[in-house]
């Protein structure tokens, strides 16, 4: 299986668009209540393990909000014979008894899927056909444990046919949540430019230009996970019981400091140890 680095280009795109200054929102730590004891799960692949230690850290002073970020690297649905989403999110759901899910996949995806023969190539309408069937598994757990899902799209790349195979997976991920009550997070407008384009690198509202995709043009850095975090959390709110998250602009003291020297660059942080298989 092509793991998340084996997909990327290793080159490092020096004249990368630049964003225009603009400001951020996101939580400050310490800061807000929720009204009602509430368990998010945040699971997924690579991208995940980068994104979901980074919004438990900043959400930790939420009285009665619990964030549980559980990550594997090089995973996602097509290849349940090398990783079975659907069975570790149900032992997880049994495990935590989270009110809501944030699932970040899709980046793997794009391949053949694991013991459907026949399906042709990648994006076929057979294979979305397939694939449909497993993001359904995913709704179906979720909705069984009767909690809420959030699903995250695959982010905008710097690589073909990697971007164009992932526009479509985003497109039936889109279909599959208007379709099923969930609620679906595009991410890659987030990280582009506005022309739509790849973009490495942003302006802070200081002026100063950061990286916000690492070496590998696919993994994400501590500043880009920001303005992740930074759409994500009205996603959040819309399915928080009591007080909404409150956001406010952040200092760009405030966003440099939480930023990694080197992001993750193509690597994983350790999963957490509360995951269960």
């Amino acid at each position: 299986m092509l793991g998340l680095m084996l997909l990327c280009s290793s080159a490092v795109a020096e004249s990368a668009p630049v964003a225009a200054p603009i400001a951020r929102n996101l939580v400050r730590e310490g800061e807000g209540t929720v009204q009602h004891p509430t368990r998010i799960l945040l699971t997924g692949d690579s991208l995940m393990e980068g994104l979901g230690p980074q919004m438990k850290k900043a959400l930790d002073g939420y009285a009665n909000l619990t964030l549980i970020p559980i990550g594997k690297k090089s995973t996602g649905l097509s290849r349940p014979d090398f990783y079975n989403w659907p069975q570790v999110l149900e032992k997880n759901m049994v495990a935590h008894k989270p009110q809501i899910v944030v699932m970040w996949v899709g980046t793997n995806d794009p391949q053949n899927i694991h013991g459907m023969k026949g399906l042709g190539e990648p994006l076929s309408i057979d294979w979305q056909k397939a694939y449909y069937g497993k993001l359904m598994e995913i709704v179906s757990i979720v909705r069984k444990h009767n909690a809420r899902l959030i699903l995250m799209g695959p982010p905008i790349m710097d690589e073909q046919p990697l971007d164009k195979q992932l526009q479509g997976i985003i497109r039936i991920m889109d279909w599959t949540c208007r379709n099923n009550g969930a609620q679906f997070l595009n991410t890659r407008p987030i990280l582009a430019d506005a022309n739509g384009r790849y973009m490495q690198r942003a302006r802070l509202q200081n002026g100063k230009v950061v990286d916000i995709r690492t070496r590998d043009h696919v993994h994400i850095t501590s500043d880009g996970n920001i303005l992740v975090m930074d759409k994500l959390l009205p996603y959040l709110s819309k399915y928080l019981p009591g007080n909404k998250l409150h956001r406010r602009s952040t200092s760009a003291k405030h966003r440099l400091g939480s930023r990694s020297s080197s992001g993750i660059r193509g690597t994983s942080i350790p999963r957490s140890s509360q995951e269960v298989h």
